[in-house]
């Protein structure tokens, strides 16, 4: 398949040419066919629009392919014209970046005289499980036939081949983890200057996703808790200058060391102090705003990149701790998975016991109506293959009103994650016990929020989940092998986080409509 680079006269047989050619480009890029439709939609309504506006006589479709990632852009000169912003809709364009982000939505930028629109639509690629599976299957077979070799060659083998590329692969996602959540924080609130603009809705929407992503994770930690020791003596008594000490210290000495150091709440802390900055300055400080948003693009690019690696990196960890002897260790970290179960439990039924009690709908009426989008993140552990199906069981099943829809799902997939926070504080209070670090009061504190933070801020691209373990341990002062154990556990516990994080959505997206009164109580009850 080539690149195509091609002249168009802005005409109706102009535009269903250049349709018709980005139809056959993205299909032959194996994207899949209903995608391909909906770009071709968008692309053919953009051009109609420019065409109505009278704003430019002809304009340029390239088709290429990048990092095999396939991009449809066209390029009109003229006037500066989005016609992909709504007039009665003030947060579009807050709403167009978040889809552009998750690849659901083309991208709008004027640049030197010329509009430009760009598609990217996400490739058909196969579910990971398979891979992940078959790494982890070769790695205990290798693992235990290794087993039957002399010990000074295990260890050779340990210390001259594998261990390199492990520290490798960690120093690699070390080094992404805390310009991603930096960027990710920072070019979120840039976004929020049209959240701002649409009033009442997105602040009482914002509110509760962090409220509800708060309350969630300390229930369900509260009730994975006793399955953990509590530190003994001293540390059942709570001292206030801990949490002091907890609270300066998410202040940092200098803008270099939260990096430097891998501080999650100290890089959050400056995203959001320059953030706001951004925000505050405006049109003042265009250009840096763009360079964050750019640069946000840039860095999860290659988180996805480096998430194409995370089966060798299972495979290379599991591996290594045959090698060492160190297999028991994962099979000591058999209890987060009840845990898991029982916290995600506790959060979906407090989300459904919610709208149940307050709304007067029976449970059985509302888990019937959204156990499609339930089934498609529990498969597939993504947010965006489950998100049309998403929106179309949040409209017509489940009675919300579209104005709530259109802004909250993109959002609360974004900074709605319930789910992961959960996943985080069961991970850091099963490490802790395996590797011998005192789960105090103070310390719990410090993980809870440390938790809530990485799933608010974590944005929801293919590996983020590895970073965040990656600064969690470090920050609870647990060693990396830990992250070895959690990759190979995350196999599994992702999709029950993925499919939680949905549900939950759902179900704050229901009582925000009630509550603003913009749900169907007719829809929201009925039986089909």
């Amino acid at each position: 398949m080539e690149n195509k680079e091609e002249r168009y006269e802005l005409t109706g047989a102009g535009i269903d040419a250049a349709g018709e050619a980005a139809y056959s480009f993205l299909t032959a890029a194996k994207v899949e066919r209903k995608n391909a439709l909906r770009v071709r939609l968008a692309l053919e309504e953009a051009l109609l629009r420019y065409r109505d506006e009278g704003t430019a006589e002809g304009f340029t479709l390239r088709c290429r392919r990048r990092f095999r990632a396939p991009r449809v852009e066209l390029s009109l000169s003229g006037p500066s014209l989005d016609p992909l912003a709504e007039q009665d809709e003030p947060n579009s364009g807050a709403l167009t970046g978040m889809m552009a982000q998750m690849g659901l939505a083309p991208l709008w930028q004027y640049k030197d005289g010329t509009n430009r629109i760009l598609f990217t639509p996400k490739r058909k690629k196969r579910s990971l499980m398979g891979s992940l599976a078959a790494a982890l299957v070769l790695a205990v077979v290798l693992g235990y036939l290794c087993r039957f070799l002399p010990e000074a060659a295990r260890l050779a083998l340990s210390d001259k081949l594998v261990s390199p590329l492990f520290d490798t692969f960690m120093g690699l996602l070390t080094a992404i983890s805390g310009p991603m959540i930096f960027l990710s924080v920072t070019w979120g609130i840039c976004c929020m200057g049209d959240v701002t603009s649409f009033g009442r809705i997105g602040k009482r929407m914002i509110a509760m996703f962090i409220l509800l992503t708060v309350v969630l994770t300390t229930l369900s930690g509260a009730a994975i808790l006793p399955f953990f020791p509590i530190a003994a003596g001293g540390g059942q008594a709570f001292d206030p200058s801990e949490l002091m000490d907890m609270v300066l210290d998410i202040v940092p000495s200098n803008f270099f060391t939260p990096f430097t150091e891998g501080n999650p709440l100290q890089i959050i802390f400056v995203a959001v102090l320059i953030g706001i900055a951004l925000l505050l300055l405006g049109e003042k400080v265009s250009v840096a705003a763009t360079f964050v948003e750019q640069s946000n693009y840039v860095v999860q690019l290659i988180m996805e990149a480096v998430s194409s690696l995370v089966p060798v990196f299972v495979f290379g960890s599991v591996f290594k701790m045959f090698l060492g002897d160190e297999f028991r260790l994962l099979a000591r970290s058999y209890k987060i998975i009840p845990v898991i179960v029982l916290g995600t439990a506790v959060m979906m039924v407090c989300s459904l016991g919610m709208v149940c009690l307050r709304w007067k709908v029976g449970p059985m009426t509302v888990l019937k109506k959204t156990m499609p989008t339930f089934l498609i993140g529990l498969s597939t552990a993504s947010s965006v293959a489950a998100f049309p199906t998403n929106q179309e069981c949040c409209e017509k099943r489940l009675g919300i009103h579209e104005k709530i829809t259109r802004f909250g799902i993109p959002l609360g997939q974004v900074i709605y994650m319930p789910g992961a926070a959960v996943l985080f504080l069961a991970a850091g209070l099963c490490m802790a016990e395996i590797y011998g670090v005192a789960i105090t009061p103070a310390w719990l504190l410090t993980a809870l929020f440390i938790c809530v933070m990485l799933a608010i801020a974590a944005p929801p691209v293919p590996g983020s989940t590895l970073t965040c373990y990656t600064l969690l341990f470090t920050q609870l002062g647990m060693p990396m092998e830990a992250v070895a154990i959690m990759t190979a556990l995350n196999v599994i516990l992702e999709f029950l986080a993925t499919a939680s994080d949905l549900f939950c959505l759902q179900m704050v997206l229901t009582d925000l409509g009630g509550s603003l009164e913009m749900l169907d109580m007719d829809t929201l009850r009925s039986q089909t």
